[in-house]
């Protein structure tokens, strides 16, 4: 495990209760972790939810839920917002979320935010996530509470480029580095090579095709410190956690 900060163990994905509004349930699943959103920094119309009222809704339940229990929330950019806005549109989401989340997780994954992935864009996304680590310094300084932060993107099949972002995070501060791995055979030998790439700078969560205690095994035999569930819950619900908790 990195010396980061980093709640670990099974997880819940993003995108199960993207609004809060499944919270006391979630948080009572028996996952170690619970991630919500992805949520938008600002309030705007349509389909996705703000940062601010997404911690509204959790504020109650976080103080009420198992200490144990991570509490993430997801960060993305508001519809329109252009590349060049991305650091301060992750700012604004830190600024948001930091009293209710124990750790935030910035969002390339998702399907609005790939076009992001360029190598021509890479000095505005190491730039995003500089702004976003100096924003939790300052926060940390302030409130006296460090917010773990963690960067979550496409391993991809091959290429560098998720390589050069992931540890481009762990220099910048980041926390953890969370993988959607491929749908291919050769996933845990990608996720392998991130591994070895990330040298134990930051921890490594990975997420994509676990549903069961030998892929949770395997998983954390190729270099993960954890991973988290999506499909497996959505089929399930919290009856998974026997299958990935299994001997």
């Amino acid at each position: 495990m990195s010396g980061r900060q980093w709640p670990g163990g099974i997880g819940l994905a993003g995108g199960i209760d993207k609004d809060g509004s499944r919270a006391a349930e979630l948080l009572a699943a028996g996952f170690d972790s619970v991630e919500f959103g992805t949520a938008i920094p600002r309030p705007e119309s349509g389909e996705h939810p703000c940062v601010a009222s997404l911690a509204a809704r959790l504020a109650a339940l976080a103080r009420c839920a198992d200490a144990r229990i991570g509490i993430g929330i997801g960060i993305g950019m508001g519809d329109g917002a252009s590349p060049a806005a991305l650091a301060a549109e992750w700012v604004c989401g830190l600024h948001a979320a930091y009293d209710v989340a124990d750790y935030l997780s910035f969002n390339l994954s998702a399907r609005r935010y790939r076009p992001l992935l360029s190598a021509a864009l890479l000095p505005l996304l190491m730039h995003a996530m500089e702004a976003v680590a100096a924003a939790r310094r300052r926060c940390a300084k302030e409130s006296g509470r460090r917010v773990a932060l963690a960067l979550k993107l496409p391993l991809g099949s091959d290429g560098m480029l998720p390589l050069i972002l992931a540890e481009a995070a762990a220099d910048a501060g980041f926390d953890a580095v969370t993988a959607v791995l491929p749908e291919n055979v050769g996933r845990l030998s990608r996720l392998r090579h991130l591994a070895a790439h990330l040298h134990g700078k930051a921890a490594l969560v990975a997420v994509g095709g676990i549903r069961s205690a030998g892929d949770v095994a395997a998983a954390l035999a190729c270099g993960a410190d954890g991973v988290q569930v999506h499909t497996i819950f959505a089929q399930c619900g919290a009856a998974c956690l026997a299958s990935l908790r299994a001997r």
